[in-house]
């Protein structure tokens, strides 16, 4: 058998107390005491800890049953009745204040104070299983890594787990108060952001970046995914990760992803970057390959950087358009008067670049009768302005560029074969960006973190819908349009991420007007693709993607794909 309820009175009416006892033994209860005051009454529910306290609202002492109840209920938690001849409003009042979970006007009959003692104790175990879960609940969201906030209907903040203190930078015992956009402290942009997140049905949101103030003025990079209170759609629940330690790691590799000015993971470009070394130990020739935009000067400079011939000058003449005058003048510089406009002697860019590198882009189309004399200063490391007869002789290493086909170009005779051979010595070939799009995540946090920069826009994160037109777009201009393309994002971008919306229109036509003889891959499709590209490394994978790697996990289970 349950043991019976211990029930403490409140009354300074010794006979009343005894009578009320006595009652109560009838019933059933156990008794645990009895108090004439409100200290007692305090002091005496802290020691026996009763199931319930019956208390009188005038009683001896400076402290009444009002204030009694008050002080046990917060400190204990126990439930208090109160038993009082006084009803009037005054009094009903401020005995509201206490919470009283029954008030019992005197004089009263047993079948009263039996019911009024049944509903109280029924009342607190439910509140104490409340408490409980409620107890239970916190515990758990206190111990998961990742933050909770909970919002009211107005996007007041209504709780908060300890993880979420932490991120916000409070002490364990404050509590965030206010709206939530002060409490995170969200731009107004950001704010404009999580409102249209809020208001999306949830399949159409996005985990929004921040960038919480750390210790010693550092960032702490957070990630909010904003969810329905499923008891209110109106209230919404957030869910804070931090993922410093991520946005870490990603310089980390990003940083030994390649040199200054070029980032690639892909094993063609790590077959760039080991050549760029090679070349840069030596004085060889070098002719650098490949289409328009894929970073040729950048290449060219990387090797210069890293040669003996650093701390001497890097000059660059884009070969394309120059009539033959001119590109004589300028490679070769001129004697006043030697042609019409030549009022000054002028020295050309061999001997500018004395002791450096000198980097012809796109020497393919250098007139014919430029290219010999161009041999010529090649074999004999000397240079002969217009209008003189005297050679100076230049200390200069020659990279060149192009993006044609130059053996063509000499089997049709527009290039001289025996300069072709000069400066093919050595020869690095750029893959188009179409044929690395491994880098191309990496590409686009790198352009994105510039523009960032420049423009002063909080612009964070690329959305997956929009890394997905960037993945499958064809890229005729390579690096140099996925730049400019993320240049445009950013400048149109409304709020911290970057949506398919915010892309260049081009890059969204291309997808429109795909063929329908090849419909777009299905998800679970696309998946195995990027697994398969990423030879099963899933981390890689989910980059291809432009997801998290959780996400990719939780989609693999959802549509049953085994990692291979």
């Amino acid at each position: 058998m349950p043991e019976p309820a211990s029930i403490l009175i409140v009354e300074d009416e010794e006979i009343v107390a005894m009578d009320i006892a006595c009652q109560i033994e009838r019933l059933g209860y156990h008794v645990s005491g009895t108090a004439r005051s409100g200290e007692d009454a305090c002091r005496a529910a802290a020691d026996a800890l009763p199931d319930l306290v019956l208390m009188d609202i005038c009683i001896e002492g400076d402290v009444d049953g009002v204030a009694a109840a008050e002080q046990i209920r917060q400190n204990a938690g126990i439930p208090v009745v109160f038993l009082t001849a006084y009803s009037d409003g005054k009094t009903l009042e401020r005995a509201r204040v206490a919470e009283p979970y029954g008030y019992i006007v005197k004089p009263f009959d047993q079948r009263d104070l039996q019911t009024a003692i049944e509903i109280a104790l029924y009342k607190g175990e439910a509140d104490r299983q409340v408490r409980r879960s409620r107890d239970d609940l916190q515990a758990i969201l206190d111990a998961q890594r990742h933050g909770t906030l909970m919002l009211d209907p107005q996007h007041n903040v209504a709780f908060a787990s300890r993880s979420a203190r932490k991120l916000l930078g409070l002490h364990a015992g404050d509590a965030p108060e206010g709206l939530v956009g002060k409490v995170l402290g969200l731009s107004t942009r950001q704010l404009g952001e999580f409102e249209r997140m809020c208001a999306a049905a949830p399949e159409g949101r996005s985990k929004l970046p921040l960038a919480l103030p750390g210790s010693a003025g550092s960032e702490r990079r957070v990630e909010i995914e904003i969810a329905d209170d499923p008891r209110d759609p109106a209230r919404k629940i957030l869910f804070l990760y931090d993922v410093s330690p991520l946005y870490e790691l990603r310089r980390q590799l990003d940083a030994q992803s390649g040199m200054p000015g070029i980032l690639g993971r892909c094993k063609a470009m790590r077959h760039v970057f080991q050549l760029i070394g090679e070349l840069a130990r030596v004085n060889s020739t070098v002719l650098i390959e490949g289409e328009t935009g894929t970073g040729k000067e950048l290449v060219a400079r990387a090797i210069h950087q890293q040669s003996p011939r650093k701390q001497g000058p890097f000059v660059a003449l884009n070969c394309a358009g120059l009539s033959e005058e001119l590109a004589a003048s300028q490679l070769f510089g001129h004697r006043r008067g030697s042609f019409t406009g030549a009022y000054d002697d002028q020295a050309g860019l061999f001997e500018a670049a004395g002791g450096g590198t000198l980097f012809l882009d796109e020497i393919g189309e250098l007139p014919i009768r430029v290219q010999t004399s161009l041999l010529r200063v090649l074999e004999e490391n000397a240079v002969l302005r217009l209008g003189e007869s005297n050679l100076r002789p230049v200390d200069v290493r020659i990279i060149a560029a192009t993006h044609r086909d130059l053996a063509g170009e000499v089997e049709a005779k527009r290039f001289r074969h025996d300069l072709f051979y000069r400066i093919r010595v050595a020869r690095v070939n750029l893959p188009p960006l179409r044929e690395r799009r491994d880098d191309l995540p990496l590409l686009a946090r790198a352009f994105l973190a510039e523009h960032r920069a420049a423009t002063g826009k909080e612009v964070e994160e690329i959305s997956t819908d929009a890394m997905a037109v960037l993945l499958t777009y064809p890229w005729p201009g390579n690096v140099r349009e996925l730049r400019n393309a993320l240049e445009f994002a950013v400048i149109c971008a409304r709020g911290s991420l970057i949506r398919p919306e915010d892309l260049p229109p081009e890059l969204l036509e291309v997808r429109a007007e795909a063929p329908s003889s090849e419909p777009a891959q299905d998800e679970p499709e696309r998946i195995r693709t990027a697994l398969e590209r990423a030879n099963g490394n899933r981390t890689r994978a989910a980059e291809l993607l432009g997801i998290s790697r959780a996400t990719l996990y939780r989609r693999m289970r959802e549509l049953g794909i085994e990692p291979s």
